[in-house]
């Protein structure tokens, strides 16, 4: 359940972060921080670049968890539906940062930052010192 919430919220941040960043455009507003980037790097994005990739691959890994236990074999069908899944998440983030690279300029240092899919606990606690220094 806390990974659904986990996917939920991070959808909904890029949600209301790419309607922000439109209705400003459309108001002819200048654009500032993250808006100006033209991707999100705040809130769960700032602890990995896909959290909702992330969450939903960690889902179809806890259903096939679920499979072994229910059927005590790690050997049942359920592992082909978990690695085809994650196959695709994976196919599809390298085609999304691809495209996410070439359209954003800033992304490759967002890419340095902050990993892909699993997160980075010695960042985390890295940048709450930076941040308390500051």
């Amino acid at each position: 359940l806390a990974l659904i919430v986990i996917e939920s919220i991070a959808d909904n941040q890029q949600y209301s972060f790419q309607t922000e960043k439109y209705r400003l455009k459309e108001k002819g507003e200048l654009l500032t921080g993250e808006y100006a980037d033209g991707f999100k790097q705040s809130g769960l994005f700032s602890i990995v670049r896909k959290p909702n990739y992330a969450a939903e691959q960690a889902i179809w890994m806890t259903f096939y968890l679920f499979s072994i236990a229910a059927t005590n074999n790690p050997y049942n069908w359920s592992a082909i539906g978990m690695i085809l899944l994650i196959l695709l998440f994976q196919v599809s983030g390298w085609v999304t940062e691809l495209l996410t690279l070439s359209k954003y300029p800033k992304y490759k240092e967002y890419m340095k930052r902050v990993p892909l899919y699993v997160p980075n606990p010695f960042l985390c606690i890295a940048r709450k010192k930076v941040q308390k220094n500051d």
